[in-house]
């Protein structure tokens, strides 16, 4: 049976997410916690750059700090959200199994969605395909690399990882791209170019996955690089007419505050691609801490004032 009303709800059961709900709790507020039971890092076999938690599977962290809320009070709701809303002095959150839950405060930490190419084969993401160039490039050095996108940021992506590569290719869609500083750099450090596209590819028995070129190339990559996955999660701030960055993220002030005063955002939610596991955990701390000060001083001390 659920309270009537929460202190919080919070959307979203990542790092973000449990370590805003750990210390929410622990400061006494009641927390609701809805989310799907599948994180953007779950496919990945373990975590890299946590420094106490190294290695690890995500299935284990996630299960442990699922556990440390709940030590303090926290309960998770494994439920879609299909809408939420907000009103005068409380937000609404419909879950498609569990509608009209309703919170004095709403946190956002719903992360990005990956928009995974049509080609990609069924069980290579997360093992062999990456699109980050610091969690799981190092446990695959000294590999052929290829790096797949349409424009700069893929070029980044290459120069960023081209030292743990054997040999690395890149296919660019945009042939500008193909053609500027940044590649024509990357061919003097002997990092092929192309201006070409993926059609068609399939998963290679010994790990691997091999490609098919628009222009008739075949390659075949131990490791493979995806630029232009990674997109905002709109739906629910679009909904709750939150004013958005240029790249589609609700905007917030360092402690997670965005254009609504009962709406808070934290999680890889800020812009950056590389905003990682530990930097998510650590905006749900700052959120967490803004939302107690929120309730305790806007709110509560005011109200036994009028």
């Amino acid at each position: 049976m659920y309270d009537d009303l929460y202190d919080v709800i919070v959307i979203g059961a990542g790092p973000a997410g449990l370590t805003a709900a750990t210390m929410l709790s622990r400061s006494m507020r009641s927390t609701l916690v809805v989310s799907g039971p599948r994180r953007r890092n779950s496919p990945a076999s373990s975590v890299s750059n946590v420094p106490y938690a190294d290695g690890a599977a995500p299935a284990d962290i996630y299960r442990k700090m699922e556990e440390d809320a709940g030590r303090y009070g926290a309960t998770i709701l494994w439920d879609e959200v299909i809408s939420a809303r907000a009103y005068e002095d409380h937000v609404v959150v419909e879950g498609r199994g569990h509608p009209g839950l309703r919170g004095r405060r709403l946190l956002l930490a719903t992360g990005r969605v990956d928009v995974l190419p049509a080609w990609l084969p069924d069980g290579v993401w997360g093992r062999t395909a990456f699109d980050c160039p610091y969690c799981h490039t190092y446990e695959h050095s000294g590999g052929t690399f290829v790096c797949v996108g349409t424009g700069d940021e893929t070029l980044k992506m290459a120069a960023l990882s081209r030292q743990f590569a054997k040999r690395m290719t890149v296919l660019v869609g945009d042939p500008s791209a193909s053609r500027g500083r940044l590649a024509r750099l990357l061919t003097r450090h002997g990092v092929e170019v192309l201006s070409d596209e993926v059609v068609r590819a399939s998963a290679d028995p010994a790990g691997g996955v091999v490609l098919e070129t628009a222009h008739g190339r075949t390659l075949d990559a131990d490791t493979l690089l995806l630029g232009d996955v990674a997109r905002p999660y709109r739906k629910l701030a679009e909904e709750l007419d939150l004013d958005l960055s240029a790249e589609g993220f609700p905007e917030t002030s360092l402690y997670g505050m965005t254009s609504n005063p009962l709406v808070y955002s934290a999680g890889n939610v800020e812009g950056s691609s590389y905003f990682m596991w530990t930097g998510a955990a650590s905006s749900g701390i700052n959120a967490a801490r803004a939302i107690c000060e929120d309730l305790a001083f806007a709110s509560e001390l005011l109200d036994d004032w009028d």
